[in-house]
């Protein structure tokens, strides 16, 4: 019974581990990948090229907000024709255009839109920060300049060490608990053995 509840046991914490672990690269993967990006962002000037626009499938609309007093906002993604200049380098064509809606104490649901966002930047150059790709085209595009943007790596590391904290440490603590039973229980089943084992000998034999 011992051996049966120690293979369910450690099934199970295997299966959690594996989701745990999976979470945590996950959001430690959104930190590292959100600072690659903004080691790569060129200020500069944008422009769109064309009034057609579409809201992207993905990347979707996300809303942030720093823990107690800090900043909300939300990133608005919309697909546009873009010209973009900047430090000698200037990238055309479709991509992603990254709005910052800043949030209030009141979430605006409406406003933080491409329907609404877009259209007041037709017909008129704005400050962007831009990276391109290794083909030369857009790999990242934002409204506003890199140094105007909200410090989302920040947030996203602050995030990263909570799930980390919350996750891992009381898994472990899991893991020892459960550990430490399986073995209690393997003990006492191997010493009742031992003692119907010694029974056994000091018994007389029959008639």
């Amino acid at each position: 019974m011992a051996e049966s509840f120690s293979r369910v046991g450690l099934a199970v914490i295997g299966s959690l581990a594996l989701v745990l672990v999976l979470l945590n690269v996950i959001f430690w993967w959104r930190f590292v990948a959100a600072t690659d990006l903004g080691l790569h962002l060129i200020d500069g000037t944008c422009e769109l090229t064309s009034e057609e626009f579409t809201r992207p499938v993905w990347p979707l609309k996300m809303g942030w907000s720093f823990p107690m007093t800090g900043p909300s906002w939300t990133d608005v993604p919309c697909q546009v024709q873009l010209k973009a200049e900047g430090e000698d380098t200037e990238v055309k064509g479709s991509t992603i255009l990254h709005f910052t809606y800043w949030q209030g104490m009141v979430w605006e649901y409406l406003k933080d839109s491409c329907s609404h966002l877009v259209p007041k930047l037709k017909g008129e150059k704005f400050d962007c920060a831009f990276a391109k790709d290794g083909s030369g085209g857009f790999w990242a595009a934002y409204v506003g300049h890199f140094e105007e943007l909200p410090h989302l790596p920040r947030l996203l590391l602050m995030k990263a060490c909570g799930l980390s904290f919350l996750t891992l440490g009381p898994f472990l603590l899991i893991c020892g608990k459960t550990l430490q039973g399986a073995s209690a229980a393997t003990a006492r089943e191997n010493e009742d053995e031992h003692m119907e084992y010694q029974k056994m000998m000091v018994e007389p034999d029959g008639i």
